[in-house]
């Protein structure tokens, strides 16, 4: 009989000691587990804002980009444009079918260079202005890829 009244309080001794433990453990490791998902709503929330901020600094050099391409078209009509006009005025000053033919042959030509040059130069314009609108987004790629393999490893 003496070992049944010292081993029931030792049962139960021991039977509230494990599950302390046990709600400790289970205390430590939520506490855990909402520290880490607190983290990484922080760390998805900093990450969209970076992707926005990429999406409105590609938009804002694309912005850019169009508005020099549009300056670029515009200055070049209205240079032609004079020229044409020009070159109209000097074909009427023609004092032979021979004269008139060959003003309008170089007229021609040099129309037909300026554009050419002109279309080399908007052409590098416009290869800029790709690298310069994409450049903030392929930087969120990357960022993507390394975000991928460090939280592979994790």
């Amino acid at each position: 009989m003496a070992t049944a009244k010292t081993a029931a309080p030792r049962a139960a001794k021991s039977a509230t000691e494990a599950f302390e433990t046990f709600t400790t453990t289970s205390t430590e490791t939520v506490r855990e587990n909402i520290d880490r998902a607190t983290a990484a709503m922080s760390e998805a929330q900093a990450f969209g804002k970076q992707n926005l901020e990429a999406w409105v600094a590609s938009a804002a050099a694309a912005q850019k980009g169009f508005e020099a391409l549009s300056a670029r078209t515009v200055a070049f009509q209205k240079e032609a444009l004079e020229k044409h006009v020009a070159m109209t005025k000097a074909l009427m000053t023609s004092k032979s079918v021979q004269e008139f033919v060959e003003k309008q042959n170089d007229y021609a030509k040099t129309s037909f260079e300026a554009y050419v040059a002109e279309l080399t130069t908007v052409s590098d314009l416009v290869q800029g202005v790709a690298k310069e609108t994409l450049a903030p987004i392929n930087d969120r790629v990357n960022a993507v890829g390394q975000f991928i393999q460090t939280n592979a490893v994790r």
